[in-house]
Formats: structure tokens, C-alpha cells, sequence
């Protein structure tokens, strides 16, 4: 479906290339997350997929990329719009219309489909992505969960082949994040949609990525493969796989769940530990390469000298609304 052909793109004035020597295939129908520090060049590497790189960002881009067949080079992103929808992490700065109903026409407007054609696809739409009831709502009245599932519909109604996505949820509180990868896990297991997304937070994506492409250091080929593989090696990773490279797990777990099915003989040595003579509740964990502070010794104290503050039988209660009842602490 995405086929790089020993690419690179080198912006004027760059010492070197921001991306070199990518020459793989991104399969189709499968979700792909980029992944790596700041700055090196995830969203050039994107840019190249939706023809944004080099016709609108400059640079000089070689080698060759190729979308359903179409050449990014000689393609504009307005040609590639039927093959390839971008969505960037904010919305508003994509959106030409007003209402919901019409920001989900006007890419196909653009196109210039048939009018039956249209309002088919901006239906089936509103129910794919649980937009039905937002249908006639002023966007600027919407969450933020809401505007990037309006932006990832507009950029769906003229039915691309690939969705390209530049940190969707980062702006995101956790409950809009989630509304929008249960959308994209939609796409990629019902419609068959290739997505191909670069996320700041890998803890709440890299669980539904069939394949992780890493970019581990500017102007150092990416490598695609395993996400549990390479988490094992990239330097950006969320806290469950810091948690596996502390314990020595391999596979490396990717949710919390994956951590606590594995944790049960982690869990008896720390208590071994802590009731062994002299640990007094210590535990002793290694801070990795200064990410988290150093556990403390763990003491009990006497809430009574140490209260900054006592409530007793507390109440509250709001008209008919009782909202506290006997609230009693330290």
C-alpha cells in the first residue's frame, strides 16, 4: 500500500537529512505507529506519505514514495486526496465550515461527487463514527474527542485508502483519547483502512499497533517490525515497558494488563524482601536513567499528631440532594 524507496529529505540549510535511508512497505490494512524522540522526523516522514513533503513544507525529497501506485512526488496532496486522508493534532486549524454535516461534505464537494453520492457516504459516516447526533451542531460547540472524530470523518467521506495522523490525541484529555482509537481501531479491523500515526503518548497507542516503525535518532533509518520487539529498544517508551526492562521480561508487556498477568513472582519478591530481616518496608528499585524518583522508605504515623486538618460527620447536602453523609478523616 505505502512503498519508501530509499528516501530522504533535506530541508535548506539542515546540516544533513531530517529522514535517510527509509526503503520499506507499510502493509496494507494494518496500523502502523511512529515512534521516536522529538525532532526526528516523524512528521517529515508522514508529510512524504500525504505529498505535504515537499510541495507545501519545501525540501528537497529522494528517492521515491509511492501511495496505492501514485508517486508523491508528482502527485500533489489535492491528487492523492481520494487515496490519502491527514489529520493533524488540532482540528480546528483543518476545518473550512461551520456544522458537522457540512465539514463532512466539502472534501467530497472538492471532489466533485454526485450529490446521492454525498449524502450516502456523509451518512454512513455519521453512524461509523457516532456522529448521528451531531449531525447540525456548530463545531466550534463540540469536546475535543468530538472536532478529531469530525476531522478523521471529513477526511473518510471520499473513502481513502490510507489515514496519516500527526499526534491525534495529544491535545486529548484520556476519555476523548479513547473515543478516538476505538474509532481507529474501527477502521483499521472493519473498513481495512491503512493508518500510519505519529503519538506523543505512547502509553495510550502502542497496545493497538500492529507494527511499530522506529526512528531512533535523526537521519537514522527507521526500522518496522514487532511493537514488543522494538520497545525494547527504542529510547522513547510508557511506563509498562520501563516496568519490563526493570523486571527483565521479554516479551516486553504493552498494557497494564499484559504487566500484571506477568507480575505474580515479581510481587513474592518484593514481599520476601520487605519481611526479610532488616527491609522494614524498603524497596529497593532502580531509578531507570532518571525518570522516576528513588522509592523512599515506607513509614506509618500517628494521624492524630500529624492531621493538618480533622473533618467529623461531616454533611452537605444540595436541595434534595444529599451529596455527603458522616464524612469522618484525618
Amino acid at each position: 500500500m505505502i512503498r519508501f524507496e530509499d528516501v530522504s529529505v533535506t530541508y535548506e540549510g539542515a546540516a544533513g537529512p531530517t529522514v535517510r535511508g527509509v526503503d520499506l512497505t507499510v502493509p496494507e490494512g494494518e496500523l502502523v505507529l511512529l515512534v521516536g524522540p522529538s525532532g526526528v522526523g516523524k512528521s517529515t516522514l508522514l508529510g512524504t506519505v500525504s505529498g505535504l513533503v515537499p510541495h507545501f513544507t519545501g525540501g528537497t525529497l529522494r528517492g521515491r514514495v509511492t501511495v496505492a501506485g501514485r508517486d508523491t512526488r508528482t502527485h500533489k496532496p489535492r491528487e492523492l486526496a481520494d487515496v490519502v486522508g491527514t489529520v493533524g493534532q488540532d482540528p480546528l486549524a483543518h476545518f473550512v465550515t461551520d456544522t458537522v454535516e457540512d465539514e463532512l461534505a466539502y472534501g467530497m464537494e472538492s471532489l466533485g461527487l454526485a450529490p446521492d453520492v454525498m449524502r450516502r457516504r456523509v451518512e454512513e459516516t455519521l453512524d461509523l463514527l457516532g456522529l448521528a447526533d451531531l449531525r447540525d451542531r456548530p463545531i466550534a460547540t463540540l469536546s475535543g474527542g468530538q472536532r478529531q472524530r469530525v476531522a478523521i470523518g471529513s477526511v473518510l467521506t471520499p473513502h481513502p485508502q490510507v489515514l496519516v495522523l500527526d499526534e491525534p490525541t495529544s491535545a486529548l484529555d484520556p476519555a476523548a483519547a479513547e473515543e478516538v482509537l476505538a474509532v481507529l481501531q474501527r477502521l483499521v479491523h472493519d473498513l481495512g483502512t491503512t493508518v500510519l500515526m505519529a503519538e506523543h503518548r505512547l502509553e495510550r497507542v502502542v497496545q493497538y499497533a500492529d507494527q511499530v516503525l522506529l526512528l531512533a535518532a535523526p537521519g537514522e533509518p527507521p526500522v518496522l517490525g514487532d511493537p514488543a520487539e522494538l520497545m525494547a529498544r527504542s529510547p522513547v517508551f510508557p511506563p509498562v515497558v520501563a516496568l519490563g526492562r526493570l523486571a527483565g521480561w521479554s516479551p516486553l508487556p504493552l498494557t497494564v494488563r499484559d504487566a500484571r498477568r506477568r507480575a505474580g513472582a515479581l510481587r513474592e519478591r518484593l514481599a520476601d524482601r520487605a519481611r526479610a530481616p532488616g527491609g522494614d518496608g524498603v524497596r529497593p528499585v532502580e531509578r531507570p536513567s532518571g525518570r522516576w524518583p528513588r522509592l523512599r522508605k515506607e513509614r506509618t504515623y500517628d494521624t492524630d499528631k500529624t492531621a493538618a486538618a480533622r473533618v467529623e460527620r461531616l454533611a452537605v447536602r444540595r436541595g434534595r440532594v444529599e451529596a455527603l453523609r458522616r464524612v469522618d478523616l484525618r
